[in-house]
């Protein structure tokens, strides 16, 4: 249990070596999401998940929690940041802030910065014979988004899209096969259009450094670490390898 700013979060720590990894979960996902993860590395490694305080509301507040949990925990940096969906936001924006505390990221299938104008991009015309779902999907992504918990989606993706460069952090993005998302009752070739969208999104994170490559996973599954946990494992070690060879 760790003071942070007045309030109490939650920090789980397993292992001992340097670099110490960061797990960053999305939401509605809690620190034990990451269990598959902890177990793989934390032979090898120091890892550390943690649960967020809900009294924060965007990747802002949030990465400036982590900042402070991190300090406060007595942890010394540079870190691995693993972000998955959602959280790949908030690790995007901490490495933006924080460089010389971060060592390497892995953003696993995470939550695109900007995707909502890109999706929108992607759909066809308006007309009056649009579906149920496509009218919802084209409503969800014309307004502002929050969660059950009242997390700015909207404004999280707008604070990490101003994110134009990380360096040479290393990086490895870490893709489902394919899009996570249930498109629903729409014509397959908007559903194709999509797919294909987001799988650019995808690739164009590797421009966040010059030091970048992404990893396509075998699962279509959006939670790689559950279903697929030794491809995550595997980029982790990757990145530890490479800090530890400098």
């Amino acid at each position: 249990m760790v003071d942070v700013g007045g309030k109490t979060m939650t920090l789980h720590c397993y292992g001992s070596g340097n670099p110490v990894v960061v797990l960053e979960s999305g939401l509605g996902a809690g620190w034990n999401n990451w269990a598959n993860i902890i177990d793989g590395i934390k032979r090898e490694v120091r890892v550390c998940a943690y649960e967020r305080s809900y009294l924060s509301k965007s990747s802002q507040q949030f990465v400036e929690d982590l900042h402070v949990l991190l300090a406060n925990a007595g942890l010394k940096g540079p870190f691995i940041l693993v972000g998955h969906s959602y959280g790949g936001m908030n690790v995007i924006l901490y490495a933006h802030q924080y460089p010389q505390e971060v060592a390497g990221i892995v953003l696993e299938d995470i939550l695109e910065p900007g995707y909502a104008a890109r999706y929108l991009a992607a759909l066809p015309p308006e007309t009056p014979n649009d579906s149920p779902d496509l009218k919802e999907l084209r409503r969800g992504w014309s307004t502002p988004r929050r969660n059950a918990r009242g997390v700015d989606i909207t404004a999280s993706s707008e604070q990490s899209q101003a994110v134009e460069s990380l360096g040479n952090i290393p990086l490895i993005v870490l893709t489902a096969l394919t899009p996570f998302p249930e498109w629903g009752d729409i014509p397959e070739q908007v559903k194709a259009r999509l797919d294909e969208t987001r799988q650019a999104m995808q690739r164009e994170l590797t421009r966040l450094s010059t030091n970048s490559k992404q990893i396509m996973s075998s699962t279509n599954e959006h939670a790689i670490h559950l279903f697929v946990p030794q491809e995550v494992v595997d980029a982790i070690m990757e990145l530890v390898q490479m800090r530890r060879g400098q």
